[in-house]
């Protein structure tokens, strides 16, 4: 973990990051950026992306309905992130709002992201699962698709122990889907809980097993989720969004992810 007093280092991190799936890092955006995006987001309609249900409080296709997220994901201090592992032609695919409250208010068990968001259904060999969520195309992609992408949750309120933090298990990110082996990784890895304050970052791969309990806490757990990628889909799939990197681009072997 590193905080605004230390230097950030692109190469170590992106070490740490292939290494253990997950970063932490402080004071990435100002307090000023983190108000003005709290606005945003409760200024945002009711309509189809935003649900505001019991037990469960998020916002779909944050990039398409809020550009003040869309900024966002283009930011230097926030790209970086991905940028680090992915290389400069990295781009934002799908950005989640999430909160915790006391009437939303959620745990997740240990699992690995499995879906991605494209604009059009394609048939297409290793990509399966198809399902439409707030009119958007949902679908499982083979693992090394989501191994080979970062994504970087922005912490809009302080974010400790009794609130829900995301909790992991370091380096499952490099086995591909481990289903079948969860027991085994909850038994021999210990996990990480990844507290961070109001205006950090929590990076980490969509494949890193992890995991949130319910909040204990009253006040708000509000996250901005961006999720970024670095190479095209085969054949005709495209990502549902393109954000920061107009170039098109083949992953090239320095950036792919270790298996």
């Amino acid at each position: 973990m590193i905080d605004s007093q230390t230097t950030f280092d692109e190469r170590q991190y992106a070490a740490a990051f292939r290494r253990d799936g997950y970063f932490i890092c402080e004071d990435v955006i100002t307090p000023g950026d983190v108000e003005q995006l709290r606005q945003a987001v409760a200024s945002l309609p009711t309509r189809q992306e935003v649900r505001r249900k019991r037990n469960v409080y998020g916002v779909r296709n944050m990039l398409e309905i809020c550009p003040a997220v869309r900024s966002l994901a283009s930011k230097k201090s926030v790209r970086r992130f991905a940028a680090a592992v992915l290389g400069e032609h990295a781009f934002a695919v799908r950005a989640i709002f999430f909160d915790k409250v006391p009437d939303a208010n959620w745990s997740l068990f240990w699992h690995q992201d499995n879906v991605i968001a494209v604009k059009e259904r394609h048939d297409v060999p290793g990509f399966i699962a198809w399902s439409q969520k707030s009119g958007v195309w949902q679908v499982q992609p083979p693992a090394e698709t989501l191994a080979q992408m970062v994504a970087v949750r922005v912490h809009l309120d302080d974010c400790g122990h009794g609130n829900g933090p995301l909790r992991v298990l370091p380096g499952s990110h490099r086995f591909g889907w481990l289903d079948d082996e969860l027991d085994d990784w909850k038994n021999r890895v210990p996990e990480v809980v990844c507290a961070v304050r109001s205006g950090g970052v929590v990076a980490m791969c969509p494949l890193t097993l992890h995991a949130s309990a319910a909040s204990e806490t009253a006040g708000h757990r509000r996250v901005i989720h961006i999720e970024y990628a670095a190479a095209d889909l085969p054949a005709e799939l495209e990502w549902n969004n393109r954000i920061g990197s107009a170039e098109r681009h083949e992953l090239s072997p320095a950036h792919r992810a270790p298996r």
